[in-house]
């Protein structure tokens, strides 16, 4: 068999190549329309209001941006590594992607904790910006998160658990607060549309 007669063979007729191409169209529509809806360019940046792209933070920035943390620090200080930018990158990447997948599916509980690995970034933030505090004054500055959970011993949250979300802090601690959610992709036009039906 020769090679011009194996590319006829595997390639689509006139019919399915039409077919093919309205179908590629779609698909690369569908992902442009998603990556334009997700905001997804906005996951680069440092901007808190990132994180209430997915409602259901929306509790955590109102409580965040009530704290003394507002004034000093965004959301990536304390939930993202910051000993080297690869890390930090897929540590963010990872994590959003955690975190999109169990908001699509609706997994979300009512009242989120951070899972082990993102409890480890949070400590080693906290130490990180307080390195003074725990290393002059309190003695803890040089335990990690895996030192204390080997040894059942304290993390910085459980002393310090209000802060800076609050202490009894869920996905309906806050339904009125002031948060800039995104405003909708759907026109206007298109939801007078789906109303009147």
């Amino acid at each position: 068999m020769n090679l011009k007669h194996f590319i006829n063979r595997i390639l689509p007729t006139r019919g399915w190549k039409i077919f093919a191409i309205i179908m590629l169209g779609v698909i690369c529509g569908l992902g442009i329309f998603t990556v334009y809806a997700s905001r997804a360019w906005s996951y680069v940046s440092n901007e808190p209001e990132t994180c209430v792209n997915c409602h259901i933070m929306g509790p955590f920035y109102a409580t965040w941006n009530h704290s003394s943390h507002a004034r000093n620090t965004v959301c990536n200080d304390c939930h993202v590594p910051h000993d080297n930018v690869f890390r930090e990158y897929y540590f963010h990447a990872m994590d959003g992607l955690r975190h999109s997948t169990v908001f699509t599916l609706g997994l979300e509980p009512q009242v989120p904790q951070a899972i082990s690995g993102s409890q480890a970034v949070i400590m080693e933030n906290c130490i990180r910006c307080h390195t003074q505090l725990n290393t002059e004054f309190v003695k803890t500055g040089t335990q990690t998160f895996k030192m204390i959970e080997k040894s059942n011993g304290k993390a910085c949250w459980d002393c310090h658990r209000d802060v800076p979300h609050g202490g009894k802090n869920s996905l309906s601690s806050t339904p009125n607060a002031l948060v800039p959610y995104p405003t909708s992709e759907v026109p206007e036009w298109l939801k007078k549309v789906i109303k009147e039906k």
